[in-house]
């Protein structure tokens, strides 16, 4: 026992002289984003958000826009009543994109003619506009459901008859309106993205996904070293090579919990949703993860260059398909697969059970 804690003092003291800078570094972006005023738990931040632009010239178009303006997502909508002024800040770059409403677009698109009712303007720089379709289009429906409704009532002769008839309209109007709002059936919505009114993107706090993959990258840079120094722990006799590896690799991997935990109890996120208890029982299961993945991956690649080969794969991947700043399978189903292959994912995805 006395040897085995020997062991792990010589380890950990090898850790902290090996990654002293990088873990100072970590310490000092915490405290300069603290400082410039990120420090705000789990509450939500103002974010900007990605600039899109709604030119309207009647009534309905300004109804959709205002529908636009409180949509909560990666996009920040803006109203135009000069279709010109709008072109221009798509140019410049001040809006990733815009729609321009015709006139009577909406009475349009009642009659079925869905043709050249709505002009789309976007920079060829940008592909930021292909997810800002869903999000026009969703509001667009929900606006003309009532209407289609209605219309249906109307070619089918309901509500032509007695007075009782109008009053019959009005109710299943209603039900059709309760229907939409608690997802039942009975209504027309246009809608592909899965939990629309899940958690808005920008609610993410950016800080702990950074955090996330930075542990994720200690650790990577902990196998690396013990992959290094391979030749030293074969010369050891007997098991004892072995046992040091994988001390080494626990070392690594606490460690980077530790620094990781540390940083987010000085931005006090440690008191924050759900409580110590819960923010602690996370790291410890980010730790059993990072634990799994990096002896895992130690079984496919055995050399050190390998595994710093795979950093800029692996840590960009976390930040796209992680939600670390946004959860980008509302946008693109596809990537929730792709997203576990990432263990910061599993981090982050226990504070939205």
């Amino acid at each position: 026992m006395k040897n085995r804690l020997r062991i792990y003092g010589i380890l950990w003291k090898q850790y902290l002289f090996k990654y002293r800078w990088w873990i100072l570094f970590v310490f000092a972006f915490a405290a300069v984003f603290g400082a410039a005023g990120g420090k705000s738990g789990d509450k939500e931040r103002d974010y900007k958000g990605i600039a899109a632009g709604v030119c309207w010239s009647d009534e309905k178009g300004g109804e959709l826009v205002a529908r636009l303006e409180r949509e909560k997502g990666i996009f920040r909508f803006r109203g135009f009543e000069n279709v010109s002024e709008m072109v221009r800040e798509v140019e410049n770059g001040s809006l990733e994109c815009g729609y321009e409403l015709s006139e009577n677009f909406y009475e349009g698109l009642l009659k079925g003619e869905a043709k050249r009712q709505v002009t789309l303007y976007y920079s060829p720089a940008s592909s930021a506009h292909k997810i800002s379709f869903e999000i026009v289009f969703v509001n667009l429906f929900e606006m003309l459901s009532e209407d289609i409704l209605r219309g249906f009532l109307e070619e089918t002769g309901f509500g032509k008859g007695t007075e009782q008839d109008a009053e019959d309209v009005e109710r299943l109007l209603a039900l059709n309106k309760q229907y939409a709002e608690n997802g039942s059936t009975f209504h027309f919505v246009y809608e592909t993205t899965r939990e629309k009114d899940g958690k808005a993107p920008e609610n993410l706090n950016g800080f702990r996904g950074f955090m996330a993959v930075m542990m994720f990258l200690m650790c990577l840079l902990g196998l690396g070293n013990a992959l290094e120094q391979e030749h030293i722990w074969r010369a050891l006799p007997g098991r004892l090579g072995g046992q040091v590896k994988s001390g080494y690799i626990h070392v690594a991997v606490f460690g980077s919990i530790i620094t990781g935990g540390l940083c987010l109890l000085l931005q006090g996120m440690l008191s924050g949703r759900g409580g110590f208890g819960k923010e602690m029982a996370a790291l410890l299961v980010y730790a059993a993860v990072l634990e799994l993945y990096v002896r895992a991956l130690n079984l496919f690649i055995k050399d050190s260059r390998g595994v710093y080969g795979l950093l800029p794969a692996l840590v960009l991947g976390s930040f796209l398909f992680s939600p670390v700043f946004i959860r980008m399978e509302n946008y693109l189903p596809a990537v929730t697969w792709i997203s576990k292959i990432f263990p910061a994912t599993y981090y982050l995805e226990l504070f939205f059970l």
